[in-house]
């Protein structure tokens, strides 16, 4: 079975509990915690990819780690997950939770990369923005700074991105000078 289809069927079994159980938001916290956790660690997520360290120990760890910080929900899943040994497939897991959770709500994530950070005003008019043109449902905007955009902003979701940056720009007029045809190039 493939990570993906395998990741998807657990993070939909735990997120159809969730919601049966009226705690889908507090399995989100947890599913966004513990991915910080083990984006912030690089051991923490070797340690759980790790085929030599026992899921005993690594639930030990889990739990010393996260106790009273997640739902029993989660802690349990968790616990199956060390059981049937496809802890190394929790980080997949909790992005496909995360997505389905975004499906189910109707949730946008955007990126917008920018030469400066945003104000929260202007943050607020890109959402808008979105909505009215791309007709999305629920933005959530997530902002990235990158220096050498020079100015101007680059926004991605789904599959789709505009490039307004001056980087780009300055691109495309360099390709334009390079490629004049009125030009001889000797």
């Amino acid at each position: 079975m493939s990570v993906t289809k395998l990741a998807s069927r657990y993070a939909k079994s735990v997120l159809d509990l969730a919601k049966e159980q009226g705690k889908l938001e507090a399995v989100l916290a947890d599913m966004r915690l513990i991915e910080k956790a083990i984006a912030d660690n690089r051991d923490f997520y070797l340690m759980l990819k790790s085929p030599i360290v026992h899921g005993d120990k690594k639930m030990e760890v889990v739990l010393k780690v996260f106790s009273g910080k997640i739902t029993e929900i989660t802690q349990q899943f968790i616990h199956i997950l060390m059981r049937k040994n496809r802890e190394s497939y929790l980080p997949e897991i909790i992005r496909m939770f995360i997505q389905q959770y975004n499906t189910l709500n109707h949730i946008t994530p955007v990126t917008v990369v920018t030469a400066q950070p945003l104000s929260a005003e202007l943050e607020n008019t890109i959402v808008q923005k979105l909505k009215q043109t791309a007709g999305l449902e629920k933005v959530e905007l997530t902002q990235e700074v990158d220096a050498e955009l020079i100015g101007g902003y680059l926004l991605r979701w789904e599959d789709k991105m505009i490039d307004h940056s001056i980087a780009r720009g300055l691109a495309i007029l360099k390709d334009e000078f390079d490629n004049n045809d009125y030009i001889r190039k000797f």
